[in-house]
């Protein structure tokens, strides 16, 4: 016998810019056992607007929305968010383990780290490469972590790990829009899954790190909610 997990997950919303993409996925949210969000749910720091992305999936969807903060979800807003869209679970570099059907999951939620901060960063963020180092090894530690916890983990990043999920990007901006040291990390540790947004330009939404998969959900290059199975399969303990 053979059940499922299901997870919607989207990213890049930008609301309201990309909201129809959402609308039009109420069918695929509605279906959901969980909701993930890999950030940029608004638009250049407008807080509001998560209000306007959250009654599409609240419309459809009552279980549990875990989210994490992209770059346009500035350091400043973060708290105006928790309080405007205070359902969503915000997860900041942390580890959350809950039962989905029965199954024991972990999810870490981080914006993710860059290669290389972009100049907008080394602007106006102080100490941005010593935060991003920082960021690096607590991802690494929460990833042993979850492996003990739960039977599946799931990485939420709002940047990516370098790999084809970025063609269609510039090759030479790939280290402005990801991490090569996120990649090697994710080989080393292998959770089951890896969710990111960030990369608008994608032409390969889909690949496989070793054993793990990873979904770039961007909105602007998949053009609706990214539904992802996890397959349970009654007396294995694997998902594959």
């Amino acid at each position: 016998m053979v059940r499922s997990i299901v997870i919607a997950a989207f990213s890049d919303v930008h609301g309201p810019r990309h909201l129809q993409y959402l609308k039009n996925s109420i069918a695929i949210i509605e279906q959901a056992d969980l909701v993930l969000v890999a950030g940029d749910i608004v638009d250049k720091g407008a807080p509001q607007h998560c209000r306007l992305v959250m009654d599409v999936v609240r419309s459809v969807y009552k279980g549990p929305v875990y989210a994490i903060f992209g770059n346009e979800e500035y350091d400043e807003i973060e708290k105006e968010l928790r309080s405007i869209c205070s359902e969503v679970l915000w997860l900041k570099d942390e580890l959350v383990s809950l039962e989905v059907k029965g199954i024991s999951l972990s999810i870490i939620g981080t914006r993710g780290i860059l290669d290389e901060p972009t100049a907008w960063q080394r602007r106006n963020i102080p100490n941005i490469k010593a935060i991003y180092e920082r960021r690096l090894k607590t991802i690494v530690n929460l990833l042993v972590e979850a492996k003990k916890r739960s039977r599946y983990t799931i990485l939420l990043t709002h940047y990516a790990p370098i790999c084809s999920t970025l063609n269609g990007e510039r090759p030479s901006i790939w280290t402005q829009m990801g991490s090569r040291r996120l990649t090697e990390a994710i080989l080393r540790y292998q959770p089951e899954l890896v969710i990111h947004g960030h990369a608008h330009n994608s032409a390969k939404t889909f690949t496989q790190l070793g054993l793990t998969k990873v979904y770039n959900v961007a909105l602007p290059p998949v053009k609706r909610v990214t539904s992802i199975e996890l397959p349970i399969e009654i007396g294995l303990e694997k998902f594959f």
